[in-house]
C-alpha cells in the first residue's frame, strides 16, 4: 500500500476490497474512511469535539 501525502490530507492511492480494507483496519491505529475502492485517513478528533460528544 502507498501512502501519498500532501500538506491537508493524506490518501491512500492504492485501491483496496472491501475484505483488504477491513484486514488494514484490525492492526492500524489509523482509522480510515473506505469510498470506493480508495482508503483515505479520517483526521484526529479535538478536545472540543471530545467535550461536544460527551455532552
Amino acid at each position: 500500500m502507498v501512502f501519498a501525502q500532501t500538506s491537508s490530507t493524506n490518501v491512500v492511492m492504492t485501491r483496496l476490497t472491501l475484505d483488504e480494507y477491513r484486514a488494514m483496519e484490525e492492526t492500524n491505529p489509523e482509522r480510515h474512511e473506505y469510498r470506493n475502492g480508495e482508503v483515505i485517513t479520517m483526521s484526529g478528533g479535538s478536545e472540543a469535539h471530545s467535550e461536544i460528544a460527551s455532552n
